[in-house]
C-alpha cells in the first residue's frame, strides 16, 4: 500500500502527458454534453463525488453521482439519451456496475467508462473509454487508481469546458509540475505521525467537508475504516449542525479540511462546533494558523488546483496508512475486504 502511495506522481503524470498538449486536453467524448450521471460503488463511487464537483464546477454541466447497485435494482428503465452516463469501476467487471451499465446501454443511451483494466467488460462494450493506466494495484484498498480516477474525471471535465470554449486557464496552470508538486509535497508534511497515534486510539471518528473536502471525506473515512477497521463516518460541513452533532456526544474526535483560501462560512461552523463540544479537533491545512485546532496537520499546496486536490488524497491514504500499521494490521490485506467482480 505504502509503494502504491508513493508511485501516484507517476501515474498522474503519465495521464497528463497522454491527454494533455499545450494545455489543450485531447479526449474522444461527445462534443456536447448537456447532463452527466456517474455510476459506481465503493472508492469509486467516492471519485465520482470529485466528478460532481468538476463537471458542475469547471464545465457547468449538470451532474448527479448514484450508487450502481441502486441503478440495477430500480424499476426506472428509461433513461435520458441526453445524458452521458459516466460509469467507474477499477476492475471493469464489478457486478453491480457491469449490470448497471447493460440496462442503461439497453435503453439506447450513451455509457463512457473509467477503468483500470483493458480486458474488462466494461472496456469492451462502453461506447466511450478511457483506462487509468495505473498498473496492477496489489494492495486492496484502492490508492493509486482513485488518485488516477479523480484526475481522469478532472480531465473530462476541462475537456468538456474547453469544448464549450470556457476559461479554463486556472485550472490547467502549472499543470505539467504535478509529478514535482507531489514530490516535493511528500517532504513537507507536519504532524502527520502525531495525528495518526491519536486517532489509532479511537473507537469513532467523524470527517467532514464542504464541496471538494466532503468527497475527501467520504474517501478519507474510507480508507480509515478499510484498513483499521475504526468506525468512521463522513458528513458534509455545512450540514452537520442540522442533527449530526449528535455523534459528538459520545466520541468526540473530529477531523476536518481549512486552507487558506476556506470561506469565512467555512472556518465559522468549525470553529461552532469546536466551541459547542469541547472535542479533540484535527484539522489539515495548507498554512500555519491553528484554527483552535488540537493538532494541525500542516502540507504544501500544489502549483494548480488539480495538484492540490491530488496532495490531500496522498495525505489522507498515507494517515489511514499510518493508523493501521500503528494497531498491528495487515494494510494489504484487511479482513473481510474483498472485491466483488464477475467470476469472482
Amino acid at each position: 500500500m505504502e509503494a502504491e502511495i508513493i508511485s501516484q506522481g507517476e501515474i498522474i503524470e503519465s495521464l497528463i502527458k497522454k491527454y494533455v498538449l499545450n494545455y489543450c486536453v485531447l479526449m474522444d467524448i461527445p462534443l456536447e454534453v448537456r447532463r452527466i450521471s456517474i455510476v459506481a460503488a465503493g472508492s469509486s463511487y467516492n471519485a465520482g463525488v470529485f466528478g460532481k464537483n468538476f463537471f458542475e464546477n469547471i464545465s457547468s454541466v449538470e451532474t448527479t453521482v448514484n450508487y450502481a447497485s441502486e441503478i440495477v435494482n430500480s424499476s426506472f428503465s428509461s433513461f435520458d439519451k441526453n445524458t452521458l452516463y459516466i460509469l467507474i469501476s477499477q476492475s471493469g467487471e464489478s457486478v453491480d456496475t457491469v449490470c448497471a451499465m447493460k440496462k442503461i446501454q439497453a435503453s439506447g443511451a450513451k455509457v463512457l467508462c473509467i477503468t483500470n483494466n483493458l480486458d474488462s467488460t466494461m472496456y469492451k462494450e462502453a461506447d466511450y473509454k478511457f483506462d487509468i493506466n495505473a498498473g496492477r494495484e496489489q494492495a486492496i484498498a484502492a490508492t493509486k487508481t482513485f488518485s488516477a480516477t479523480v484526475v481522469m474525471l478532472w480531465l473530462l471535465a476541462v475537456k468538456i469546458a474547453q469544448n464549450k470554449h470556457l476559461d479554463v486557464s486556472e485550472e490547467t496552470k502549472n499543470i505539467y509540475l504535478i509529478k514535482n508538486n507531489i514530490e516535493l509535497f511528500l517532504k513537507n508534511i507536519d504532524n502527520l505521525d502525531l495525528a495518526a497515534k491519536y486517532l489509532s486510539k479511537k473507537k469513532a471518528i467523524s470527517i467532514s467537508g464542504i464541496g471538494i473536502f466532503y468527497a475527501l471525506s467520504l474517501e478519507a473515512a474510507l480508507k480509515i475504516k478499510e484498513t483499521s477497521y475504526i468506525s468512521t463516518c463522513a458528513y458534509p460541513l455545512g450540514d452537520f449542525i442540522h442533527g449530526h452533532f449528535a455523534v459528538l456526544n459520545k466520541e468526540k474526535t473530529f477531523l476536518t479540511f481549512l486552507l487558506s483560501d476556506s470561506t469565512e462560512n467555512e472556518i465559522n461552523l468549525v470553529k461552532k462546533i469546536q466551541k459547542t463540544y469541547k472535542l479533540k479537533c484535527i484539522v489539515i491545512s495548507d498554512e500555519y494558523e491553528d484554527y483552535d485546532s488540537d493538532i494541525l496537520i500542516k502540507f504544501q499546496k500544489g502549483q494548480s488546483k488539480i495538484a492540490t486536490i491530488v496532495n490531500m488524497i496522498i495525505l489522507v491514504q498515507l494517515l489511514a496508512l499510518k493508523i493501521a500499521v500503528r494497531l498491528g494490521k495487515n494494510v494489504d490485506n484487511p479482513k473481510g475486504l474483498n472485491k466483488v467482480v464477475r467470476g469472482g
